[in-house]
């Protein structure tokens, strides 16, 4: 009986890292992410605490008060700038015709998938941590220059349960990106499908939540709405803080964290069955 091979060998995760290391797309998207963390930390510190005295500002720009912004809004940019780069990496290849050429190489279609999926993984990784480390960079800065006394902090293993929430809460944005360019066969209709949701579902989470009773508990249904209650969790204590992430820095009605992380699951496991079935079906010319 003949097996299908669907994980892919060194050789051929290697040889597509080598072509997302090679692409400008990268390092163009980790820029804005970069430029946001630095407006958004020394605006909190000059603009609210410097000139307003608001508290709020100031655990949002000082160590270690400043992680649940800094992750909160390297998630909400990250899953766009994430679900870009996912969308190309597989659009592109039919654009340029190289799936074909791919594919008569020897690779299965489940294994040519899996490794576009695990080198947008690595990348993706690579540059959530790097944006975070950066963003650290800056708190670390005003921490200096201001050295407050706040009482409280995180533990090394909540720091790393905290990174851990909001990486998970980036993946269901590219999985969504990621089956809309396989379907379509477009870089165009995973990277527009993709924006559209994330923009279209905050307002419509805002106009359930302001309708209240049924509709509000409707959002539960919705990916952004758990990846807020996943987030509520990395926040210290009572403390609020300040995000230039688009969506409500104040959620209610926010479902159980492990019931959010379940739901978020199972999208994933939906917008991967889709991509690989329809892939696997497809005539690919």
């Amino acid at each position: 009986m003949m097996t299908i091979r669907a994980w892919p060998t060194s050789a051929m995760l290697a040889a597509e890292l080598l072509k997302v290391r090679k692409r400008w797309m990268p390092y163009g998207l980790l820029l804005p992410l970069v430029a946001m963390l630095a407006l958004q930390t020394f605006a909190a510190y000059f603009a609210g605490w410097r000139g307003d005295r608001d508290l709020d500002a100031l655990r949002t720009a000082v160590l270690p008060w400043s992680l649940p912004s800094l992750l909160d809004l390297i998630q909400y940019f990250g899953a766009i700038l994430l679900a870009i780069l996912a969308a190309s990496a597989v659009g592109t290849e039919h654009g340029w015709g190289t799936v074909r050429q791919a594919l008569i190489r020897g690779q299965t279609r489940s294994q040519y998938l899996t490794t576009k999926l695990l080198g947008i993984a690595v990348v993706g990784a690579i540059g959530f941590l790097l944006a975070f480390g950066i963003g650290l960079g800056f708190s670390a800065i005003v921490t200096a220059l201001e050295a407050p006394d706040l009482p409280g902090g995180p533990s090394t293993t909540d720091v790393l349960l905290m990174i851990l929430r909001a990486g998970y809460g980036i993946v269901p944005y590219a999985l969504l990106a990621f089956c809309l360019a396989v379907v379509g066969r477009s870089t165009t209709l995973g990277v527009a499908g993709g924006l559209m949701y994330v923009f279209v579902e905050g307002i419509v989470l805002a106009i359930l939540g302001g309708i209240g009773g049924a509709a509000a508990d409707a959002r539960g249904f919705f990916i952004g709405h758990n990846v807020s209650a996943l987030l509520e969790v990395n926040r210290i204590g009572s403390v609020d803080y300040v995000s230039f992430a688009l969506r409500d820095p104040t959620p209610t009605g926010l479902p159980d964290p492990a019931i959010a992380a379940l739901v978020l699951a199972l999208y994933c496991i939906g917008f991967l069955t889709i991509s690989f079935v329809i892939f696997r079906r497809r005539d690919v010319q």
